[in-house]
């Protein structure tokens, strides 16, 4: 290794700091887990939209409890298991972008950006009732993502220049416009549909309050907090810093929390939300599947269904364009 054992930045602390983070957040993760558990499964007839939240969820949570996994496999490398006759071990470790732990958080990373989108994209498709011709641009996007997270991540594992080479900093820049576009824009339509089904159930019940406020409030702000997740990850790599994987790392947590802080909400909010309305206003949709109710019987469908099977289609994480 060329660069001297000064100039090198202190790795050490920087992973040990942000692993430490990253725990944290998944041992929350794994309470915000059990609660979507709960809430999903709860009650005699589970809704088919609710049993593919299931599957998305562990999906995510078993990604983010690989991950956490392999950043432990690299503490335990760095520090335990380092050998005693090379100098500044634990340091020059996490300068080696090659090594199995690297490379599988890597994959992993890429893959929950790719489940994030694509899930996204079953959310806006379930919301705008199952109109194909909706999501045909966000897969071409979804698609265009997913190829360039994945090249960028195999190209910096397997080159020489690090992650600043030239190729690899084209495709990160690929990657973030691809996933900013796609988060924002699709986001933006979720958004905008559900005022759309405010302002008409509203003028049915002749109420004044959009009763998808809350929601839409939900969606706005933790799609807040991930943007400027993702700006400060965005930030740290354009000026090339150490922190910048180690920011990857944290924000794997945050985006698999903030999917499953959406399911919890809304269940928690629904649990103490049972309005109530004359039974013969129902606004059934073009599709059995989707009722959206308004003091509608048991047996058509429940209020709480049309949250967990509408509301939750948000944008995951705006941070998915965000890839080093």
């Amino acid at each position: 290794m060329t660069t001297s054992n000064a100039a090198l930045p202190p790795m050490d602390k920087i992973s040990m700091i942000g692993i430490w983070t990253e725990t944290v957040l998944y041992g929350v993760n794994c309470v915000m887990y059990g609660l979507c558990m709960l809430i999903l499964l709860r009650g005699g007839r589970i809704a088919t939209l609710r049993w593919v939240l299931v599957v998305m969820s562990t999906i995510l949570f078993l990604l983010c409890t690989v991950h956490v996994g392999a950043s432990l496999q690299e503490l335990l490398e760095a520090f335990v298991y380092a050998p005693s006759d090379v100098p500044d071990y634990s340091t020059t470790y996490w300068l080696n972008f090659a090594l199995t732990p690297r490379a599988l958080k890597d994959i992993l990373y890429d893959t929950l950006v790719v489940a994030l989108d694509f899930i996204l994209i079953w959310r806006l498709y379930v919301v705008f009732m199952y109109d194909w011709k909706v999501v045909i641009l966000p897969i071409v996007l979804a698609m265009g993502h997913a190829g360039s997270v994945y090249a960028s991540s195999t190209i910096y594992t397997l080159s020489y220049d690090g992650v600043y080479g030239s190729v690899t900093i084209s495709l990160v820049i690929s990657a973030w416009a691809f996933g900013f576009t796609l988060n924002v824009s699709v986001t933006g339509a979720i958004v905008a549909r559900f005022w759309w089904m405010g302002r008409t159930m509203d003028s049915l019940t002749e109420t004044s309050t959009n009763r998808f406020a809350a929601s839409i409030y939900m969606i706005v702000e933790s799609g807040a907090v991930l943007l400027a997740a993702s700006i400060a990850v965005l930030v740290l790599f354009a000026s090339e810093s150490p922190a910048a994987l180690t920011g990857l790392d944290v924000i794997s947590q945050v985006a698999v929390l903030s999917s499953l802080l959406i399911v919890v909400q809304v269940g928690r909010t629904n649990q103490y939300r049972t309005p109530q309305v004359d039974s013969s206003k129902a606004v059934h949709t073009a599709r059995d599947e989707i009722t959206f109710r308004a003091g509608v019987p048991r047996e058509w469908g429940s209020h709480e269904d049309l949250s967990l099977q509408s509301t939750l289609s948000r944008s995951p994480s705006i941070v998915h364009g965000t890839h080093v």
